[in-house]
């Protein structure tokens, strides 16, 4: 069985790499100290998962409270997280008792809000079934909702007490979601294991088709976030460079209103290429890096153009005011996670708005 632990300031925790039966079966009643489980899925999820979580869980005697939601970004909303307090707190949920998410990153973001708020905080377990939430969303601790102003702007810190991540799941992942989860996992490539992006680009062709490829990738890109989450837990310097290509890709989701139109890690997509190209205007990372990331972000088939839908919506101006109020602007000034070359990557404040401009323009039109 293999893990990736966890090690912070007050609390440790694994990420265990393991079919769901069994860890139904033989860990997670391990890190469950009351009689019940509140199980929060979506849709999708529930249909494939819980009947196995649920069944195993009963037969333990642990009481189940089922909260399943349709899928999507809409659920990330304090209205849905109040309707979600509400049900715990007339089924008389109780401190001790624990919270499950079971689905992609946005029943994991929602489920650990939840459990950080509820009581003033309960036990919380992650089960990521999607490749964006495997290899990123639930490493690290960071839960929260959406807002009219913004991507991710209300939140907590809320460090599971395990995550368990099913390779298996993967399998029945449509395309654009494998290829929304593989933006990030190459992001993490990019920011700091310029080995493993050589691995990705050695195996572009192979890497959804094989378990085995795939799973290694998944498992390395996850190390890197863990290493620097290790050294910063509550993002207080390098763990921004986590953000590559998410001041752009917040801005995009947000002006899109989270209605469908582009998944998160298809913005985070056009973010890095974004990024890249800031950096090189910038006279940062050379013309050729930013070539190799666009023919790797094509041959694998991420997105690196908007869609007719979205050129409709967006604008420079309007994006720009919405990087404004990104949770990295420091005293006016926004923050962008610039990459030195691949595999390395630095926080600057000091992008003119012009060459921001140009990059979106030039973006928007190609």
């Amino acid at each position: 069985m293999k893990k990736i632990e966890i090690k912070l300031k007050n609390c440790q925790y694994s990420i265990i790499y393991s079919n769901i039966e069994d860890a139904a079966s033989n860990i997670i009643p391990n890190h469950l100290k009351g009689s019940r489980a509140a199980i929060i899925t979506d849709i999708n999820a529930s249909k494939k998962y819980l009947p196995i979580l649920k069944n195993i869980l009963l037969k333990l005697n642990i009481k189940i409270i089922e909260i399943i939601l349709p899928s999507g970004e809409k659920n990330k909303d304090l209205k849905v997280a109040n309707k979600i307090l509400d049900r715990l707190l007339k089924e008389k949920f109780e401190r001790q008792d624990t919270i499950i998410a079971l689905g992609g990153g946005v029943i994991g973001d929602l489920a650990g809000f939840v459990s950080a708020i509820i009581h003033r905080g309960v036990d919380f377990i992650n089960i990521p079934t999607t490749l964006l939430a495997q290899v990123d969303s639930s490493i690290g601790g960071k839960t929260g909702v959406n807002s009219i102003h913004g991507k991710n702007l209300i939140g907590s810190f809320k460090q599971p007490k395990v995550v368990i991540c099913d390779i298996n799941t993967l399998s029945s992942l449509p395309k654009r979601e494998l290829l929304a989860g593989y933006a990030e996992l190459v992001k993490h490539a990019l920011i700091g294991d310029a080995d493993l992006f050589t691995y990705l680009e050695d195996n572009v062709n192979l890497i959804f088709d094989d378990k085995k490829i795939l799973e290694e990738a998944l498992i390395r890109s996850a190390n890197v976030k863990a290493d620097i989450v290790m050294k910063d837990e509550l993002e207080d310097g390098i763990r921004a460079h986590l953000n590559l290509g998410h001041t752009f890709a917040h801005a995009i989701e947000s002006a899109s209103q989270y209605d469908g139109t582009i998944l998160h890690g298809e913005a985070v997509s056009l973010g890095i290429l974004m990024a890249y190209k800031t950096s090189m205007m910038k006279g940062i990372c050379s013309n050729e890096q930013v070539n190799i990331v666009e023919r790797h972000f094509k041959k694998i088939g991420l997105k690196t153009t908007f869609g007719s839908l979205l050129r409709k919506k967006l604008n420079a101006n309007l994006l720009i005011d919405l990087m404004k109020n990104d949770k990295k602007v420091k005293q006016g000034y926004i923050n962008f996670i610039i990459p030195n070359k691949i595999g390395q990557v630095s926080i600057r404040s000091d992008i003119d708005q012009k060459i921001i401009e140009s990059v979106i323009d030039t973006t928007l039109s190609s």
